[in-house]
């Protein structure tokens, strides 16, 4: 048996030789560009790539439940609707990102009723709420990220505070009540954790499957040490897939004064995350995110409990994120 090769006649056993080898070299080829492709779409797209000019938005429902074992405790829920306009300025030579923010769209409520707390900034029966959430909203302050989607810097978000405790009012204790309320929901630790939360998702260091980025989350203005761990789990041309948990590290202790008394308190939790990111821009298309935080509060002196005793609350959230291009 012989075969026509290179305008020559060759015995079957050249033929043969030359079509496994021929078939390794394409398998090899093929598999050379695929490893390749991956690398590259890994390098590619664990990163943000925006662009100065592109407008973005992000929407954060957020749904929380606080239980204290205390005698007197009862349930206090709270809901809020952030919703984020971003607009790309520029990008630096070093690759930071200057971003433009506003609050777009705000609603924020309270209730625990044995506590006489039931407050709404949408139903209009709170007018100081309603009037210093408006005046939050179509404020421009600024921001400054790293590719990764760490916050590096904030100007302007302060500002917007301190002229609500200007706000003119009759009743100083509710006016306390909405500001805390405020600063705890919208200000500006909590959008800094937000910020990080849901934005700096991406390692320092690709291509790379599991990483790790540790960041300072503040839960009730209380700074705490959060640990994130994330995997990508899928890539393809619908989007990034990417899996969290973080573990809030209970290695300082708070002491305040409150209406028990002189108190010090613990945090520690976890926060589940799941992704999914843009594949071109790396902006966030959806995220749900569950978070569990156990605070555990020593009284130091009181007046009516006895010192040492200790009360535990439980904190449950659930995020829902969404986000996209502004065209």
């Amino acid at each position: 048996m012989h075969c026509y090769l290179n305008n020559k006649t060759n015995p079957g056993k050249y033929c043969y030789f030359y079509a496994l080898m021929n078939k390794y070299f394409i398998s090899l080829l093929v598999i050379t560009i695929l490893w390749a492709t991956s690398l590259f779409a890994q390098d590619a797209r664990l990163a943000y790539s925006l662009h100065p000019g592109e407008k973005y938005r992000l929407d954060i429902d957020l749904q929380q439940t606080t239980h204290s074992e205390s005698i007197n405790s009862e349930e206090l829920n709270l809901y809020s609707l952030t919703k984020l306009v971003f607009i790309v300025d520029s990008i630096d030579e070093n690759g930071r990102i200057y971003l433009s923010a506003m609050y777009n769209d705000l609603l924020v409520s309270m209730l625990a009723p044995r506590m006489n707390i039931d407050i709404n900034s949408g139903s209009g029966r709170n007018p100081m709420l309603t009037e210093m959430v408006n005046s939050l909203e179509m404020n421009i302050f600024h921001l400054v990220m790293s590719t990764t989607g760490e916050l590096k810097e904030i100007y302007g978000l302060d500002s917007l505070f301190s002229n609500l405790a200007s706000y003119p009012v009759n009743d100083t204790l509710e006016q306390q009540v909405v500001l805390q309320t405020l600063n705890e929901v919208y200000g500006p630790d909590s959008f800094k954790s937000l910020f990080n939360l849901f934005f700096w998702v991406y390692p320092v260091i690709y291509p790379m499957a599991n990483w790790t980025n540790d960041m300072t989350y503040y839960f009730n203005t209380k700074p705490v040490r959060m640990n994130n761990q994330y995997s990508l789990i899928k890539t393809s041309e619908e989007g990034l897939v990417i899996q969290g948990i973080g573990v809030l590290n209970a290695n300082k202790e708070f002491l305040e004064t409150t209406n028990m008394g002189e108190v010090k308190s613990t945090v520690s939790g976890n926060q589940t995350y799941d992704f999914q990111m843009d594949i071109d821009s790396g902006w966030l298309n959806k995220c749900v995110s569950r978070q569990q935080i156990k605070i555990e509060t020593t009284i130091v002196k009181s007046r009516y409990l006895p010192a040492g005793l200790k009360i535990p609350s439980f904190t449950e959230t659930v995020f829902e994120v969404k986000g996209s291009k502004i065209k």
